[in-house]
């Protein structure tokens, strides 16, 4: 199917610029570092702390890549911050059915973070007000690849703050807890998104959020104002307004994007609700809406441009094909996609399924089976075969940190990679309307 044209973006992409975050990684956060170069941190146990836990992984300082050596939920007693930069986390190298975070909440206040194939729902258990994924402060460069977000009293994954550089691609971000103990009511929220600087979000799917699906805004008011490019993603199944109220100032590309109501919808609003005091600039192509319903709910609101803004390369179809895409791939799908994400895609083809105010109405957390791990002799986080297959020495931890080809990967970044999905690469460009400043 045709390859839609995307805008340009001066980028550090020449030959000779630093290799992507991974294979696949686009939009503004594409760059990210993460932990590249740094040790290897294993995953011993399920643990909410101590020797061995993610959360000693996670806080720990210097340049870490994270890699587990075991599956199943973590159960959060009390939230993890992840305040030091340069963090890789490899949830594909779970043993088994992958890792879910529940209880409390998980958040990313710093700079050059890789998080993939990570879960994160928390539930209602803690009878507190928890977001699922939450990125702020002022992080730079931060990349979130095919992550589940949900189950959330909040939003579900919220990049939100004064922050630039973030991508959030392939990701599921679905039912948020509607009437739950939030303090203010009904509140079952995807993603508020607010930003001075790039944010992408693009092949993502919001499925059975009453908003926020997702919500763009400003930093409260304060310049520099946000460049949001929102591409490609499938919005299924929201009750009050598809993408949020939005009465701030930013400048965003609205492409090729799926809306599908579902039994909760309401489509008589504009799928982006404006508020009086809004002055965003749009431009906005390609979008499947559903018949009747209008993309702005005041359109004279908003600029209308008619060439994009500038902003990072992302890969872009036509909304149909993305549908197709998203559905199947989007979501913590490796090791393998749970049952969660598999009657959340089912229920988007079917246009079944309801906002919920528990995770109890849907049969809550499933059980996810660890597997024996590979053999690792030197604890470098690569399988003994893998080293050997690839000319590396399986009793040599320093190998892992060395780029045995000269690409631009350690060879620790290069097994994790090769677990993950395959690459896929951006199309052509064309010219970029001029941001705001």
């Amino acid at each position: 199917m045709r390859t839609l044209l995307i805008f340009a973006f001066t980028l550090a992409s020449a030959a000779g610029a630093e290799a992507p975050a991974f294979p696949g990684a686009e939009g503004f956060g594409a760059r990210a570092r993460g932990g590249r170069g740094g040790k290897v941190l294993l995953v011993r146990n399920l643990n909410d702390s101590g020797p061995g836990s993610f959360r000693e992984a996670v806080t720990q300082k210097g340049p870490r890549i994270v890699v587990f050596r075991v599956s199943g939920i973590i159960d959060l007693q009390t939230p993890i911050r992840i305040t030091e930069p340069f963090l890789t986390v490899a949830g594909q190298t779970a043993p088994g059915d992958g890792v879910c975070f529940r209880g409390a909440s998980v958040s990313v206040d710093a700079s050059e973070v890789i998080l993939r194939y990570l879960r994160f729902r928390p539930g209602d258990i803690s009878g507190k007000e928890v977001d699922g994924l939450a990125i702020g402060g002022e992080s730079r460069r931060v990349i979130v690849d095919h992550c589940s977000a949900g189950w959330s009293v909040d939003e579900c994954l919220s990049p939100s703050g004064a922050i630039s550089d973030v991508t959030v691609q392939w990701c599921i971000i679905a039912e948020g807890l509607n009437h739950s103990v939030h303090h203010k009511g009904p509140h079952g929220y995807g993603s508020l998104v607010r930003a001075v600087g790039g944010i992408t979000m693009h092949h993502n799917l919001w499925a059975h959020q009453t908003a926020r699906s997702p919500r763009l805004g400003d930093n409260y008011g304060k310049p520099p104002y946000p460049t949001f490019d929102i591409r490609n993603n499938v919005i299924y199944g929201w009750s009050g307004v598809a993408s949020g109220m939005t009465g701030d100032v930013f400048d965003a590309n609205y492409v090729g994007n799926y809306l599908k109501p579902g039994p909760d919808s309401n489509t008589t609003r504009g799928a982006i609700v404006l508020t009086k005091t809004a002055k965003p600039r749009y431009y906005a192509a390609d979008n499947a809406i559903p018949k009747g319903m209008r993309l702005f709910s005041e359109e004279k609101q908003v600029t209308v441009m008619d060439k994009p803004f500038a902003a990072a390369p992302v890969r872009t179809t036509t909304a149909a094909k993305a549908y197709e895409e998203v559905l199947e791939h989007a979501g913590a799908s490796l090791p393998r996609r749970d049952a969660v994400d598999r009657r959340i895609a089912e229920q988007v083809r079917t246009g079944t399924g309801h906002i919920i105010d528990s995770q109890w109405e849907v049969g809550g957390w499933p059980e996810y089976r660890s597997e024996r791990p590979p053999v690792d002799t030197d604890r470098d986080g690569m399988p003994d075969e893998w080293e050997k297959a690839h000319g590396l020495n399986p009793r040599d931890p320093t190998d892992a940190v060395k780029d045995r080809d000269g690409d631009g990967y350690t060879n620790i970044e290069e097994y994790i990679n090769s677990l993950a999905w395959p690459v896929r690469r951006s199309s052509a460009t064309a010219p970029a309307a001029k941001s705001r400043k």
